[in-house]
């Protein structure tokens, strides 16, 4: 009799991530083709939702992404930031590839993500099933696709 060995398949989930307005630029150029950060979640990532800090502050970007690439791992040089990744000079140890990245059309300030879904802006991240109501607005939210 043989046993069946059965394999967990987890779901890829989303995320929140705080950026920089000058990285969300980069990457809305496509100047920037990684996300890097120090970490990457227990649970595979297919999108990464971007809340982009003061002076922008607002929810404003939403990248699917690859699956993390872990220093010492190269990944291509074409983007800013990659040759210092492969060179291991970035305090961040995994670098998530910018598949596509959306906008949207009209950013969610601040105040609207406090005062009507409870949402604060990550310090790390959250996965947005933390915040079943926000998503759903967003769903509704005109967007454009970049690339």
């Amino acid at each position: 009799m043989s046993k069946q060995i059965q394999m967990d398949f987890v779901e890829p989930k989303d995320i929140f991530l705080s950026i920089r307005p000058n990285f969300a630029n980069m990457m809305a150029s496509r100047k920037k083709t990684y996300e890097f950060r120090r970490y990457k979640p227990k649970e595979p990532i297919k999108n990464i939702w971007f809340y982009v800090t003061s002076p922008d502050s607002g929810l404003k970007y939403i990248a699917e992404v690859g699956e993390p690439i872990g220093y010492p791992a190269n990944i291509p040089e074409n983007g800013i930031g990659n040759a210092d990744f492969n060179q291991g000079l970035k305090v961040s140890k995994f670098a998530f590839p910018v598949l596509h990245l959306d906008e949207l059309i009209e950013a969610i300030p601040l105040r609207t993500l406090r005062d009507r879904f409870g949402f604060n802006p990550p310090q790390g991240y959250i996965y947005t099933d933390a915040f079943p109501e926000l998503v759903e607005y967003v769903k509704n939210c005109e967007m454009r696709r970049l690339y």
